[in-house]
């Protein structure tokens, strides 16, 4: 290297540490990257995004790390401020896992027991047949609909949660269908405990973070004790008709699934270790082919899930990306192995119609910018989706309330009204009450994943509000018109 060459690249590396814009080109590259920033500011504010980190690297280098919004009430969003990565944690744990393989210290087509000796399902086909692979593609046969009542419990340690599994029940054959379930990362965790002869949050630091210099980064088994880790932790938020509105995080078990926090500048230095077919690329945490296989999905399944990263596509360009989501956070990283581009995103609020509409928005729009195209151009936003969700509720609202003031009215007929007509009457004023209750099942029913109602609420509460004060209002002009109807019918001859 040309010793101006090597000055320069000095000087971008503690650019990038002070948590600035940073560029490997710089007579190309800061008014490219200035487009990325206008662009990122400009959906910012057209969705009221609170705070926001970002990372950009290019076939293993970094190339622009920034920070925009707000962290918590005056304190900006920088390069440094950490942000709950959810399931982007795990990668890591993949990681983990494929440096025991690469060592010779694990088989991934051995049987988890084999390692995880306590580890055990309901059978059939139970887990003697799952493999350390098929926890790692997903595809180990257990879902969220076998464990819907475990997933509620709150454990503390990776050694509690395997336990926990012996009343998880298979749903499938292991190694024949893909159901994104947790604990499968969680097991994988556990294992690297076991095999390392060190705890998870050792191991990651010991082999991946602080090779890769991220020194912002913690791993921990719950939320809460991942609060307690992060000293720079940004405020996460949930969202309610479309306004931000700071809240903590809601308790959990995360271990090996969802618990690592981190910053846009250390999570540059993953995404540059993240670069395919790269030699050249210092600190490794995987051989090549060890890269490839994370990012590459298993054959012969309709599954488009590696190890931690799952292969898609944005806009007909081909990608490598997982998200992460938790009550008050959410992540996107997303590599473009076509144009060696790589991209991370860390938000600080969280909610189901910001994650349909906003976050897709921007991260539609890097794709666009960093491919050479224009980004597209949507009038829909958080703040309109707010309004419309707003008059919706007051409208309900607004008939509930008419319909109960209609009781007087109804009392004067209803000895003629058959008995069966008002039950059915009530069952359909109540509708909106039953509904909100039955909303975990019918989603897990549909989707396949199970959230209880304190996530369910978070991620929309606009729902929850119009279900429970029409469910309310329901309930009481429905039991008042069953007594009525009752009495009268007492009083008549």
């Amino acid at each position: 290297m040309h010793p101006i060459q090597g000055l320069l690249a000095t000087g971008l590396a503690m650019l990038a540490i002070a948590g600035v814009a940073v560029a490997v080109s710089p007579a190309v590259e800061p008014t490219y990257f200035a487009a990325v920033d206008r662009f990122v500011n400009a959906q910012m504010a057209k969705h009221r995004v609170p705070g926001l980190a970002l990372a950009i690297t290019r076939h293993g280098q970094v190339v622009h790390v920034r920070g925009y919004g707000a962290a918590r009430e005056g304190e900006p969003v920088t390069a440094q401020t950490q942000f709950r990565l959810a399931s982007l944690s795990k990668s890591f744990t993949a990681v983990a896992v494929l440096q025991l393989a690469e060592s010779g210290r694990v088989d991934l087509d051995a049987l988890v027991s084999r390692y995880v000796t306590d580890f055990t399902v309901v059978a059939p086909p139970g887990s003697g047949t799952i493999t350390v692979r098929q926890l790692l593609n997903h595809t180990s046969g257990l879902a969220d609909a076998g464990f819907v009542h475990g997933l509620a419990g709150q454990q503390n340690t990776l050694a509690e949660r395997v336990a926990s599994l012996k009343t998880a029940q298979s749903i499938d054959r292991p190694g024949t269908a893909f159901h994104y379930f947790d604990p499968n990362y969680q097991v994988l965790a556990r294992l690297v405990e076991l095999v390392s002869g060190q705890p998870f949050d050792v191991y990651l630091k010991t082999n991946i973070f602080a090779p890769l210099g991220m020194a912002n980064t913690v791993s921990a088994m719950t939320s809460d004790g991942a609060a307690q880790r992060a000293s720079h932790l940004a405020q996460g938020h949930m969202v309610l008709y479309g306004v931000p509105i700071a809240v903590p995080e809601l308790s959990g078990f995360l271990g090996g699934s969802g618990g690592i926090v981190s910053s846009a500048a250390d999570m540059a230095h993953y995404l540059a270790a993240q670069s395919q077919g790269r030699k050249d690329v210092e600190p490794r945490m995987l051989s090549p082919a060890g890269i490839t296989l994370m990012q590459t999905p298993p054959p012969g399944l309709a599954s488009s899930y590696g190890m931690g990263w799952a292969a898609s596509e944005v806009d007909g360009i081909r990608t490598v990306e997982h998200n992460g989501v938790l009550s008050t956070f959410y992540a996107d990283a997303v590599l473009l192995p076509d144009s060696g581009y790589a991209f991370v995103l860390l938000y600080n609020e969280y909610a189901l119609a910001t994650s349909m509409v906003a976050f897709p928005a921007i991260k539609h729009g890097l794709v666009a910018l960093l491919t050479g195209r224009v980004p597209a151009h949507d009038r829909l936003s958080m703040p309109v989706i707010g309004l419309l969700l707003a008059a919706v509720t007051a409208i309900a609202v607004g008939l509930a309330i008419r319909s109960l003031l209609q009781l007087r009215n109804w009392k004067a007929r209803s000895a003629a009204v058959p008995l069966w007509k008002v039950v059915l009457h009530l069952v359909w004023l109540c509708a909106p009450g039953i509904l909100l209750l039955a909303l975990p099942p019918l989603l897990g029913l549909t989707t396949g994943r199970y959230f209880d109602h304190g996530m369910l609420s978070r991620a929309m509460p606009e729902i929850y509000v119009l279900l429970a004060i029409c469910g309310a209002l329901g309930a009481i002009n429905g039991a008042a018109r069953l007594v009525h109807s009752m009495w009268r019918r007492q009083e008549l001859p």
